[in-house]
């Protein structure tokens, strides 16, 4: 009997080692994946920011052509993925400069109701000013101080795009989408670029239609990313284009000196070119989630210089 329960505390205790030793070993393996990650999506930055500034005398192949601006490029490096845009500031919506109405049908497109679209517009507008007096559906300084924790509302100038989801009636659109992809402070006119357009705010324009989010890029890379009205027009249809005209401008951003570019870089560690073209090959099976680092970036053009204005990270 003693042999035995001797035997069992000691299987006991090797299971528990091993299983000690298993969660190390992907504790570790976690850890350098991350870390490799976040290397690559470092590396999808720096290489969005070398190719904004890039001017080539010449193109001898494909892998030199114009960088175009708010496409998606991908890249393979012997650790892992890289996916990477960059857009100008000048493709979002400015917190404090956008029309009412492009903020109405933005919010109608994120299915709210009417009651809570007026809430929300008439909300940031007594956020943005400096009295105390609230619009009809809006919210002031009481509003703010009675939530749990209280704070204050700005009273002034928006000066980051997070504050939207501090603003009263907001709290419903948490989830749906991230306050940089889509909203601005450094937009100098009131109207959206439709040369720089973020997959958020694309997909709002095409009112998320596949095909012509596709044909969006597609006809970017072919017209080397100057778009015009009677090409947008072509991709969205008449009756998108009717709606959204007169918010829309497509001037083309020459010298990039103090211009301000949102720039996203995704890295995925251990994913090959070899797995990925076997995952389009093998339509059936789907394409698995893979876990990775993104980073976004708010960068300023000086010139032939840079700097950072923001830097978030997140997992995918």
């Amino acid at each position: 009997m003693v042999v035995i329960i001797v035997m069992l505390l000691v299987t006991v205790l090797a299971s528990q080692l091993i299983m000690l030793v298993r969660t190390e070993l992907k504790i570790a393996a976690n850890t350098k994946a991350r870390a490799a990650g976040r290397f690559l999506a470092e590396a999808g930055i720096n290489i969005s920011i070398f190719r904004l500034n890039d001017k080539p005398l010449e193109i001898k192949d494909e892998a030199d052509e114009n960088f175009i601006e708010s496409c998606i490029y991908e890249d393979y490096l012997p650790t892992g993925k890289i996916t990477y845009y960059a857009v100008s500031e000048a493709g979002k919506i400015d917190l404090n400069r956008s029309s009412r109405q492009l903020l109405k049908l933005f919010l109608e497109y994120h299915e709210l109701e009417p009651d809570q679209v007026v809430t929300v517009v008439d909300s940031l507008l007594d956020w943005r000013d400096s009295d105390d007096l609230h619009r009809l559906n809006g919210a002031e300084k009481e509003t703010y101080e009675a939530l749990e924790p209280p704070y204050i509302p700005r009273n002034g100038k928006i000066m980051d795009p997070a504050e939207f989801f501090l603003i009263h009636g907001t709290d419903m659109l948490v989830d749906r989408f991230t306050a940089e992809e889509v909203f601005t402070v450094h937009n100098n006119g009131k109207k959206i670029n439709f040369n720089h357009l973020t997959p958020a705010i694309l997909d709002f324009i095409m009112q998320d239609d596949e095909e012509k989010i596709a044909a969006y890029y597609e006809t970017k890379k072919e017209m080397d990313g100057k778009l015009s009205s009677a090409l947008a027009r072509h991709i969205m249809g008449d009756e998108r284009f009717d709606e959204l005209k007169k918010f829309l401008t497509y001037t083309t951003i020459r010298n990039r000196s103090h211009f301000y570019y949102y720039i996203v870089a995704i890295g995925q560690a251990g994913y090959t070119k070899e797995e990925a073209e076997q995952e389009a090959l093998n339509e059936t099976a789907g394409k698995r989630h893979r876990p990775g680092i993104k980073l976004s970036a708010l960068v300023k053009f000086q010139g032939l210089k840079f700097e950072y204005v923001s830097w978030k990270e997140t997992l995918t």
